[in-house]
């Protein structure tokens, strides 16, 4: 039979954690601001390597150094290959938001060990702050590492006073994490140790360089460097963390010189209104009103037991210094220095927990019961706003996703709305502090195969590992939203009723369109325009391209093919912006040969032709002194594999036959080296590939 009396406080800590994780597997997407291009990138940094996507390496280029923002794009690599990309979220987001609850039960336990086996009653503050405005801002980087900030500190915490090796290695683990996830994390929890660190070991010492201060300068000297040996020892094996955290500041103020503050009226409003947990209206302003009084009813517990109990100095005060400094650093600091932003937000975050972990833990069991019942309450009041509100925004992100299925492999899109368009909710209202539609568009870009999402914000910034590609790049940051290159696809959300938007979308139809939603396709031909084709004397279809310098003249019968000739619906062209140029040899050779295109990076030649097999012969003829070794895709088979062509052999022909099944064949060239190399050197071989002529010939039709 079941019994009340043997539940414990575990249980509902494990029901609370499961509650939480909850919405996530309910609903279909998770409301947040920038997750879902997250998962974009994840799946960029997944498919990158193969050539046949030829539209991502064209749109995209790697940025694979180690800066403090990867942690979340590695979780999301790996999860990419064995989960779809929105459940592959939906596991980073159960493992981010449920390790915040027991990175704080881990925390206050290692401050406020109870040997009677009490739960920590400040612990329970974890499943509010689990669910907080930055995660809804989509920092999922910034919300794994608010664990490893908790980790980290409560480790350091509970080892402090026998901080053996194996016990440092990991505590450089756990910084390292809390790096790889966040610099801000990663700084505050250095600056938090650091003030504990001192605090603990050198007020020891200054009183007991303080009790000897009769017995001379020479005597009170020697017992203070005595009595400082733990201070030492403690920087000691603090300097690589402040070697890495100089390293990043220095790179920082060299790069940029100076912040942008929001203003005091908007900091105490923040700071009272513990905005830090409010993301989509100001009704969890109101409901944190409960949580300030809570805590402030601790506060006034603490005091009456410190005074009962004389309890004038203890080591928690630590934290109540940390807390003090994180305030006047959130007063002071500016919300965006560079591009990096929201760094009061960051700072804000952490001020409760560390007031909270210097007030009294060790009351009557009923003051303990009444405060962790108002904490706890708080945290299902919180909650289950929060789930309410995922119910009533859920159909509208299923509104606004609704199309993503009919994205084409190996194309691009753009994103449009109008102003303010991306706050609007029927549901809600207006969605003020976050806005969960804008990068839901990401997922257009994850459902096809090799698709590009032109506005991409991440690729922007150089602290994330996907970068747009140089030659690429709009002039400035708005050219982002507005950028005037072609795409396939318009996804348009809330639709701007303006001349602007009716002539940028002129040629494009619409090809799916809901209540507040519509996706544009650009216009195509009915199908390929077989004037343009010869015929061979068994009737069927062949075409000819000279591959060539812009203006020059063509071979006999070949249509020519400049490094700029884009690709047209119903004809052929370069399908790919990357540069390539136009070259000649200087050489008596064919008419075909004596000139071509070359190139560094991945380029796509697409031509729209009927369905059926063909059989294409591609031309090739060195540059002067120079050995080239070319790689070819075929509709996505590799047709040429490092056939390497030198100024020895002439002009050399190779021949493939290929199906085509979507009335397209597209051949992607590349080198096998490094897709980018800056230096301009011609003696090495194989970084660039080079292309002269191409014949495609129908052997069977269907």
């Amino acid at each position: 039979m079941f019994n009340w009396r043997n539940l414990s406080w575990k249980h509902l800590f494990v029901v609370l954690l499961l509650l939480h994780i909850l919405p996530l597997w309910i609903f279909a997407y998770f409301p947040s601001q920038d997750g879902a291009s997250h998962v974009y990138n994840g799946l960029v940094l997944k498919e990158y390597g193969k050539h046949e996507n030829y539209q991502m390496r064209n749109a995209w280029e790697l940025n694979l150094t180690i800066f403090p923002n990867w942690l979340s794009h590695i979780c999301l690599l790996a999860f990419l290959y064995v989960f779809p990309p929105v459940i592959a979220e939906k596991v980073l987001l159960t493992i981010a938001i449920g390790m915040v609850p027991i990175a704080f039960f881990y925390f206050f336990n290692a401050v406020h060990k109870d040997e009677k086996g009490n739960p920590p009653v400040y612990a329970w503050l974890g499943f509010p702050f689990a669910y907080n405005y930055l995660l809804y801002m989509g920092f999922y980087n910034f919300q794994l590492s608010i664990s490893f900030f908790f980790f980290s500190f409560g480790f350091w915490w509970k080892h402090k006073d026998d901080m053996q090796v194996r016990y440092l290695v990991w505590l450089y683990v756990l910084l390292l994490l809390t790096y790889l996830s966040h610099i801000a994390s990663y700084g505050l929890v250095v600056l938090g140790i650091s003030v504990a660190g001192c605090c603990l070991s050198g007020a020891p010492a200054l009183t007991a360089a303080w009790r000897t201060r009769d017995e001379g300068f020479t005597a009170l000297l020697q017992k203070l460097v005595l009595s400082l040996k733990p201070v030492f020892r403690f920087l000691l094996y603090m300097v690589p963390m402040y070697f890495v955290l100089l390293d990043y500041y220095l790179q920082s103020t060299k790069q940029h010189q100076q912040g942008n503050h929001r203003g005091m009226e908007w900091v105490w409003e923040y700071f009272w209104g513990v905005k830090s947990i409010v993301y989509f209206t100001d009704w969890h302003v109101t409901a944190n009103y409960f949580l300030l009084a809570v805590l402030g009813i601790a506060v006034i517990i603490s005091i009456g037991y410190r005074i009962h109990r004389k309890e004038w100095i203890k080591r928690t005060d630590a934290f109540l210094l940390i807390a003090f400094l994180l305030t006047y650093m959130f007063v002071r600091a500016p919300w965006s220095y560079g591009p990096g932003g929201w760094i009061n937000d960051r700072i804000h975050l952490y001020i409760l927990p560390m007031f909270a972990a210097a007030l009294i833990p060790n009351m009557n069991k009923i003051l303990r019961y009444a405060v962790v019942a108002g904490l706890v309450f708080f945290s299902l009041l919180h909650f289950g706003r929060t789930a309410y509100d995922h119910a009533r925004i859920a159909p509208e992100i299923a509104e606004l996703v609704s199309g993503t299925h009919l994205i084409e492999p190996h194309t691009t899109y753009q994103m449009r709305s109008m102003e303010d368009g991306w706050h609007k909710s029927e549901a809600l209202g207006r969605v003020k502090y976050v806005t969960p539609f804008v990068h839901h568009m990401a997922l257009y870009g994850v459902y096809a195969e090799d698709v590009a999402h032109l506005a991409n914000y991440e690729a922007e910034f150089n602290y994330f590992p996907v970068n747009r590609n140089d030659e690429n790049a709009p002039d400035d940051y708005l050219d982002l939203w507005y950028h005037k290159a072609s795409a396939d696809y318009i996804v348009a959300w809330y639709p701007p009723d303006t001349p602007e938007f009716w002539a940028y979308t002129a040629d494009y139809d619409i090809i799916h369109e809901t209540k507040h939603l519509q996706l544009y396709r650009k216009k195509r031909a009915d199908g390929p325009i077989l004037e343009m084709w010869n015929k061979t004397e068994a009737g069927n279809l062949i075409i000819h391209f000279d591959m060539q310098p812009n203006g020059s003249a063509a071979a006999l019968d070949h249509h020519a093919i400049g490094p700029d000739t884009e690709y047209e619906s119903g004809k052929f062209g370069w399908n790919t912006r990357s540069p390539h140029e136009g070259y000649r040899v200087y050489r008596r050779t064919t008419a075909l040969a004596q000139d071509g295109v070359w190139g560094q990076r991945d380029a796509a030649f697409k031509i729209d032709l009927p369905n059926g097999t063909y059989r294409v012969t591609n031309t090739f003829q060195a540059r002067e002194d120079a050995t080239h070794a070319i790689n070819l895709f075929a509709n996505g088979t590799q047709a040429l594999k490092d056939f390497t062509i030198s100024d020895d052999d002439g002009v050399l022909q190779h021949t493939y036959t290929v199906e085509a099944t979507d009335g397209y064949l597209t051949q992607v060239i590349f080198s096998p080296k490094d897709r980018v190399r800056h230096e301009d050197d011609w003696e090495n071989k194989n970084h660039f590939w080079i292309w002269n002529g191409c014949t495609v010939e129908q052997i069977q039709s269907k």
